[in-house]
């Protein structure tokens, strides 16, 4: 985790955090094994370049988390859509996923 001053916050966080838990259960026969995974996501919070005064490297942090930020909002709103043809029939949804390093995730 990285942390820098801002005007904002003496200990802004300027990074993104994510744990990820798998667990695998094998059965008592050893026949089948069940798989789970769990991603728990730390977010640095959005900011507004005049409220923080950044300048040089944490103006580039802000923009990216920003633009990581955006990206996944963009995603969770492509995928809560159901989108359907006036046939009734089902589209394919299209989340930008490849566009940040957090959604790729």
């Amino acid at each position: 985790r990285t942390v820098a001053a801002t005007n904002m916050n003496l200990e802004s966080s300027r990074s993104h955090s994510v744990f990820t838990l798998e667990v695998s259960q094998l059965s008592d026969s050893h026949s089948a094994v069940r798989k789970s995974k769990i991603s728990l996501i730390d977010l640095a919070g959005s900011e507004r370049v005049e409220r923080t005064g950044a300048t040089g490297q944490r103006l580039k942090e802000g923009q990216i988390i920003n633009k990581s930020l955006l990206t996944l909002g963009r995603c969770i709103s492509a995928l809560a859509k159901k989108p359907t043809k006036k046939d009734g029939s089902k589209k394919k949804v299209s989340a930008p996923f490849r566009e940040s390093t957090l959604t790729l995730l």
